[in-house]
C-alpha cells in the first residue's frame, strides 16, 4: 500500500522536494482502530532498492496516525488509502497531489 505524492515539500536542509513515494503499513488494533504508518521515499525506486525511508530529513509531519474506530466494512485497503490520504491532507498537503498506488 503506498501513495504517490506531487506535493512540495521542503527538507530540513532547505531543499524543495516537488515528489515522493509515501509506503503504508497499517495495523488493526484491538479497540477497532487501525494503525497508519507512513514510510517516505526519494521514489518508488529508493524503496523497492531496499533504501531506508527519511521521514527525518523533511520538515513535515509524517509520524504515525491512528484511525477512529472503524466499522468492520471499514476495513479494506481502499477505505484505509483514503484515510492515511485525508490525514496527510488534515496535516497540510493538497488532495489532488496524493494519488494512491500500490494497492496490495
Amino acid at each position: 500500500m503506498a501513495i504517490n505524492n506531487t506535493n512540495t515539500v521542503s527538507t530540513l536542509a532547505g531543499v524543495d522536494s516537488t515528489s515522493s513515494y509515501i509506503r503504508l503499513e497499517c495495523k488493526l488494533l484491538p479497540n477497532g482502530k487501525a494503525s497508519i504508518k507512513y514510510f517516505l521515499y526519494k521514489d518508488k525506486a529508493s524503496y523497492t532498492a531496499g533504501n531506508p525511508p527519511v521521514n527525518d530529513a523533511y520538515d513535515f509531519n509524517y509520524n504515525s496516525y491512528i484511525t477512529d474506530v472503524l466499522l468492520p466494512s471499514d476495513i479494506n485497503i481502499d477505505n484505509l488509502h483514503d484515510l492515511a490520504i485525508a490525514e496527510l491532507v488534515s496535516r497540510g498537503l493538497d488532495n489532488a497531489k496524493l494519488a494512491k498506488t500500490d494497492l496490495v
